[in-house]
């Protein structure tokens, strides 16, 4: 009941006041408006896969952190953080259901497929190998992809960026071309509120307010002093009735 008493109080008359950190931005989710848009590591304008993640999913979004430059948002895609161009994103209003493309897997069946590597290349051999995939494997799930090395003439040159899924889980490029059953990749239809030119406004520091009426304080206080004094009453009174009893007994036995 006490305790009960004392989260009414401090509801009603709070002592301290937290505003909020003022390490954080004010964030936005941008839409990818077009085929071949990047997630870049670094906020320059290099179309080289030694500065690309992978191609962002047209019609899904990215997470926008904050304006890097005239040219370039920081941003996150799942739990990838990059650079997007502003000119390829479309900033929206609110945060969408489904920002991110989720859940699409494949399988290997083929040896050129069976390296997870961190370029899509071979040119640097087994440095560039994370690990090696079983054959048939299903346990990859898509990301993104990226234009790399055309490993066999007359073929494709496109690799996927995926996560594969073993004794732990393993992020890295394998070669498309022998690589099947992948997901049906569905358009994001969700429907959204553009807005222009976005602010990353920073939040306020931590402040800390005291109420000017410093009777709040001496009202708890006040009120938490009640049941003390009436335990501490209780205490007195219980020994006067146990010695009470004792006289008492002493008396029967005496008559």
């Amino acid at each position: 009941m006490l305790v009960l008493i004392l989260i009414l109080l401090l509801n009603q008359y709070p002592i301290i006041s937290v505003s909020a950190s003022g390490e954080n931005l004010t964030r936005y989710f941008a839409k990818v408006m077009y085929d071949d848009v990047y997630l870049f590591k670094t906020p320059t304008d290099i179309d080289d896969i030694s500065n690309i993640y992978f191609e962002l999913p047209k019609t899904y979004f990215v997470e926008l952190l904050d304006s890097a430059n005239e040219d370039f948002y920081m941003a996150n895609y799942l739990s990838f953080s990059g650079y997007v161009k502003k000119d390829s994103v479309q900033a929206i209003i609110g945060t969408p259901t489904s920002p991110f493309l989720e859940n699409i897997n494949f399988r290997v069946y083929a040896e050129l497929s069976r390296d997870l590597r961190n370029e899509p290349s071979l040119n640097n051999g087994t440095s560039s190998q994370i690990t090696y995939i079983p054959l048939y494997s299903k346990n990859l799930t898509y990301i993104g992809k990226i234009y790399g090395e055309t490993l066999i003439d007359g073929r494709t040159n496109i690799w996927y960026y995926c996560k594969y899924s073993a004794d732990k889980d393993y992020y890295g490029y394998v070669y498309s071309d022998f690589c099947d059953e992948i997901d049906t990749i569905q358009n994001n239809l969700e429907k959204v509120t553009f807005t222009e030119n976005p602010t990353f406004e920073p939040i306020p520091e931590p402040t800390y307010t005291i109420p000017q009426n410093s009777n709040n304080v001496g009202i708890i206080i006040g009120v938490l002093s009640v049941p003390a004094l009436v335990f501490l009453l209780m205490i007195v009174k219980g020994k006067h009735i146990l010695s009470g009893e004792k006289f008492k007994d002493k008396e029967v036995i005496d008559y």
